[in-house]
């Protein structure tokens, strides 16, 4: 319509900061109408119920729709949703230690243990990451060696030398110097963090609330 096409040329205007000549405002016209076309054909097409990445866009377009942008929370609603959900806002536990890595499995796995723990050096093979880990979280050690190592971790004792314990990557020779426990996380220095969860909580609860209504609109058994 003219109207239309009028308020594209002034977008356009205003984007450029100058009058759109003739051919200018023949482009933008073109430009519309192979969109609108090409949207009718991907509508012809079904796209909107067999493409798995236009179906995404529209589910994210409705949720946005639904939920809106969630009102600014206050400090005590953010104080009572940290309290209400402690359990996410615990550091894991973090362990401080140093390997010496072998890509195979010594033979001699007895007498270089006996040496690390007297003190003295014995050759490695060279670790991507290096032969220590500050304050390694359990999810990261997890991700790096695997949960079993994770669990000969917990259990060795600090200031000795283990090993060699097996991971994905290879055999290590580990000595634990510091074993730090889950603790919570205070207020003020997750408040970012808290502030996104609630938003967060209070679009999915707008959206609940809707996927009720949309189960008796398109009759819906679960």
């Amino acid at each position: 319509t003219p109207q239309v096409e009028q308020a594209m040329v002034e977008d356009y205007e205003m984007l450029v900061g100058r009058a759109a000549t003739a051919a200018d405002k023949a482009r933008i016209k073109r430009d519309y109408l192979a969109e609108e076309l090409l949207f009718r054909e991907a509508i012809d097409r079904n796209m909107h119920l067999t493409d798995g990445e236009t179906r995404k866009r529209l589910v994210d377009k409705v949720r946005y729709l639904i939920a809106g942008a969630p009102p600014e929370p206050t400090d005590e609603q953010l104080v009572n949703h940290y309290a209400d959900n402690l359990a996410q806002y615990r550091a894991e536990p973090r362990t401080s230690f140093t390997q010496v890595y072998r890509a195979q499995k010594p033979a001699d796995a007895a007498l270089l243990l006996a040496q690390l723990n007297a003190g003295e050096t014995i050759p490695s093979d060279d670790f991507w990451l290096g032969r220590t880990f500050p304050r390694y979280g359990d999810s990261m050690v997890r991700g790096i060696f695997g949960q079993p190592f994770v669990a000969t971790l917990k259990t060795a004792p600090d200031g000795r030398w283990f090993g060699p314990a097996q991971s994905p990557r290879g055999w290590h020779f580990v000595r634990k110097s510091e074993s730090i426990p889950a603790a919570m996380i205070p207020f003020p220095a997750i408040k970012d963090q808290v502030r996104q969860d609630y938003m967060i909580a209070h679009s999915e609860a707008a959206i609940d609330k809707a996927l009720s209504g949309l189960k008796e609109k398109y009759d819906v058994e679960e």
